[in-house]
């Protein structure tokens, strides 16, 4: 019996001693009770998972594309801008957009009753002074004259009455032409189309209200920028398709390229060409399109500027290029290195790869 007792307060001891223990590391500061270093489980170590290996890809083998993508319209070849000389009031518009017109046909007018009215006037002073000369020859006729000074005095009045018939002929003849311009004509057979006026609008002169074009000449037709009209060439190829039929493919040719030059450019300006300025444009010739194409339809088209065939490459997005060179994170056995490349053609999403790096090494992928 004294022994198990003498058990229990050993027993006793050991677990004050424990919370004395622990009450002197909570009150302590930077107590604490799991091991600051890895601990050796027997003969086992705690190891950091290794780092994950970076997103790469292979460099591979094939053809690299450089293309450009435009956009436009069946347009017709034949086509002109339809303006009127002179500002003023539209006062009619005998038209509406895609109306078929005859060569002739008066498409629209400005407010011409002030002109007609000055007409009216220039008619009676003409007439006037061709009464007044008619008197005055009669009267010459009639009373001769009887000295070197009558003669003078009638020829001078004679020729004063002349120039007066001449100035209003002159006038009238300026009021006529002004009313001609106050109607837009057709100049040939074709359809009206952008028609920007409706009756009681006020124009400039030379300003653009309508454009007639010929249905018979039509062709795909494309507005670029500077930029991409000096990539393109004569004959490149090309896959395109309408706006109205996405799932059908057509292919062809550029058939034409026209680059406005600088002194073009600069004289349409200042002219107040009422053409517009000129823009660079290319034609496409559609080697598989059946029927007429409806004019003013859209299509967007694919053009191959430069294709290097049978190359290496990579995505255009792993390549550093810095100061005139270029750089690859090479990635082998878990160690990235730096790898300076040659490249060359630069597509639309993979860039050719010349020197510096073989088939099938991983490239860190940015």
């Amino acid at each position: 019996m004294s022994e198990g007792r003498s058990s229990l307060r050993r027993g006793g001891r050991r677990w004050l001693a424990a919370v004395a223990a622990s009450a002197l590391c909570v009150a302590g500061a930077g107590c604490s009770l799991l091991p600051k270093e890895q601990v050796a489980l027997g003969s086992a170590t705690i190891q950091l998972p290794p780092a994950p290996a970076p997103p790469t890809t292979k460099v591979a083998q094939g053809n690299v594309v450089l293309s450009a993508v435009i956009a436009g319209q069946v347009q017709s070849t034949h086509i002109q801008n339809l303006y009127f000389a002179a500002g003023g009031r539209v006062t009619a518009v005998a038209v509406q957009n895609g109306q078929s017109v005859r060569a002739g046909q008066v498409l629209a007018s400005l407010d011409v009753s002030s002109i007609q009215y000055n007409i009216q006037n220039a008619n009676l002073a003409i007439a006037r002074d061709q009464l007044a000369l008619q008197q005055l020859q009669a009267q010459d006729a009639a009373s001769p004259p009887t000295n070197q000074n009558e003669a003078q005095q009638q020829a001078l009045q004679q020729e004063q009455d002349t120039l007066a018939l001449r100035q209003d002929q002159a006038n009238l003849a300026n009021l006529q032409q002004q009313l001609a311009q106050n109607e837009i004509i057709a100049p040939f057979s074709g359809v009206v189309n952008d028609v920007a006026v409706s009756a009681g609008d006020q124009v400039q002169s030379y300003q653009v209200v309508m454009d007639i074009s010929d249905p018979t000449s039509e062709a795909f037709i494309s507005n670029i920028d500077s930029t991409t009209a000096t990539q393109l060439a004569v004959g490149d190829a090309f896959t395109m398709t309408m706006t109205s039929q996405p799932n059908k493919t057509y292919q062809g040719t550029i058939a034409a390229i026209v680059i406005p030059t600088t002194a073009e450019i600069t004289a349409a300006e200042e002219s107040g060409n009422p053409n517009g300025v000129p823009q660079p444009n290319c034609t496409l010739n559609v080697t598989n399109y059946s029927g007429q194409p409806i004019l003013g339809a859209t299509f967007s088209a694919t053009i191959d500027i430069q294709q290097a065939k049978n190359v290496l490459y990579l995505p255009s997005s792993t390549i550093h290029q810095f100061n005139g060179g270029a750089y690859v994170d090479v990635y082998t056995k878990g160690v990235i290195s730096e790898v300076p490349v040659t490249i060359g053609l630069q597509g639309n999403t993979d860039t050719q790869i010349m020197s510096g790096l073989k088939l099938g090494q991983e490239v860190v992928e940015q």
